[in-house]
């Protein structure tokens, strides 16, 4: 019985120093600290109409010709409204355009929807979200887009200015030309 207690302490002893060795085999390099806030309140979107829809003109497809022309630039804009403000409350506003299954994620531009049998979607078009400036924005992209931040005025609105148009990837062919994209505020 005493042979069987010993073999039973040891075979613990040398799993607990295995263990042991493992974790100094592990050892940490560094600490990663994360810090953030939860703000109380954000701000109401086209009068808590988040989801618009943006009517690109019709263009020939002649228009888009050739890979990297483009055609029929239409704005569109984000007006907020009831932000929070003063106190430690955000100060600025900004949109970061999410990557989604429509995103071209090299271009950062939009692909079109399937279309349908009887509006068959266009081919060699994508596109385009331009910023304020009419500078392209590379949506889904993990840093800078290249969208903007705007000051969120005394009054609690704000307003982000963009625009989009039709990007012919080659020679385009007509069709249904329909995207979407998903898009969210964050807060400075």
């Amino acid at each position: 019985m005493k042979i069987a207690t010993n073999r039973k302490l040891l075979s613990l002893l040398l799993v607990s120093a295995g263990l042991a060795a493992a974790s100094a085999a592990h050892a940490s390099d560094g600490t990663i600290t994360f810090t953030g806030n939860v703000i109380a309140s954000t701000c109401k979107i086209n009068g808590n109409q988040a989801d618009i829809s943006v009517a690109l003109p019709h263009v020939g497809a002649n228009t888009l010709g050739a890979a990297g022309a483009t055609a029929g630039r239409t704005p569109f804009s984000l007006a907020l409204t009831d932000c929070t403000t003063g106190g430690t409350n955000p100060t600025k506003v900004a949109v970061v355009f999410e990557s989604g299954s429509n995103v071209d994620q090299t271009s950062g531009r939009l692909t079109l929807d399937d279309g349908t049998a009887e509006a068959p979607a266009a081919k060699n078009v994508q596109i385009s979200v331009l910023n304020d400036k009419q500078q392209p924005i590379k949506v889904g992209s993990e840093g800078d887009q290249g969208s903007q931040t705007v000051d969120i005025a005394e009054d609690g609105t704000a307003q982000l200015n963009y625009f989009a148009e039709y990007h012919a990837t080659d020679k385009a062919e007509a069709g249904a030309a329909n995207s979407k994209v998903q898009y969210s505020l964050t807060y400075q």
